[in-house]
């Protein structure tokens, strides 16, 4: 891995490509918002949330567990999901809402979210259009 934007942007070294590994990579972009509320940045770019990057990862080890099964892998899932929640949760308590403990939920990661501001259960109370 490479920072390319402290915070925002990195090169991720690719796994099984001829020559040397670090010749290939994969951008990985996290938005980048200006404003009162986001101090430090000076310009702003679209991107993704560390809460998609968890899902991402969720769904992934549920792919290598069906191939080949093993013991680490609901630990895993265990802590990609209570990261993903405490994430969740630091985002509603930003905007000022209540957000359900971990246990109440069936399967955090097949929650649907906000076409705003791509959180869990916002409800459109962020107020920020789709």
């Amino acid at each position: 891995m490479r920072i390319l934007d402290p915070g925002h942007r990195y090169w991720l070294d690719m796994l099984d490509i001829e020559g040397d590994r670090r010749q290939g990579a994969e951008m990985l972009t996290f938005v980048k918002r200006q404003g009162a509320r986001y101090p430090g940045n000076l310009s702003h770019y679209p991107g993704t949330n560390c809460q998609e990057v968890i899902r991402a990862l969720i769904d992934r080890v549920k792919h290598l567990d069906s191939q080949i099964s093993d013991p680490h892998n609901q630990p895993i899932l265990e802590h990609l999901r209570s990261a993903l929640w405490l994430f969740e949760s630091r985002a509603a308590k930003r905007y000022g809402r209540e957000f359900p403990a971990l246990e109440e939920f069936d399967c955090i990661e097949d929650e649907p979210t906000c076409a705003g501001c791509a959180h869990i259960r916002c409800n459109g109370e962020c107020g920020r259009e789709g």
